[in-house]
């Protein structure tokens, strides 16, 4: 009997202790907010093997309750360099963009984009990268330095929630 409350002693503390890393999501992008904007980390393939590439972007919803168009934005894309390896910026046509790429070699992309009218397409980064090692997911984590809503210039930094988990993105460009 003690036996087994020791056993379900260390399976709560190994359960508590897995909850300060978020697991990978298995399906498709969270569902959009009502309030706030969210922000979050799809790729192509979570079971992407090494010497694959897999396409990752950085993505935004705008709450369904919310009137905000998203005009500006800054952030930056961490990863640990031996299991990805940066390969390519895939470009995104709508509204200013640039990425900064020389902190690939130390795991961080540096991304921001501006549009007076706001962005039509709520993908704010997206690269390709080769897969170097295993567990490559769980080093994905997106950092959002600035949010900005178009015309009026609001600050949305209070209102976005930055969701840990990786997500599928099944969509085409």
């Amino acid at each position: 009997m003690m036996i087994n409350a020791i056993r379900a002693g260390l399976v709560c503390l190994a359960l508590t202790a897995c909850q300060d890393e978020p697991a990978p999501a298995t399906g498709p992008t969270p569902p959009t907010p009502s309030q706030g904007v969210q922000a979050y980390v799809t790729v192509d393939n979570l079971n992407a093997a090494v010497g694959q590439t897999v396409r990752v972007r950085v993505e935004v919803q705008v709450g369904t309750q919310q009137t905000w168009k998203v005009g500006s934005y800054t952030g930056r894309l961490h990863f640990d360099p031996a299991r990805l390896a940066f390969r390519q910026e895939n470009p995104i046509n709508d509204g200013l963009r640039i990425a900064n790429n020389n902190g690939a070699p130390q795991g961080e992309i540096r991304f921001a984009g501006a549009s007076p009218t706001g962005f039509t397409s709520l993908v704010l980064y997206e690269g390709t990268f080769e897969v170097k090692g295993p567990n490559w997911v769980p080093a994905l984590q997106l950092q959002m330095e600035e949010l900005s809503a178009a015309q009026s210039l609001t600050n949305l930094q209070p209102h976005l929630t930055v969701n840990h988990q990786v997500f599928v993105n099944r969509q085409p460009n």
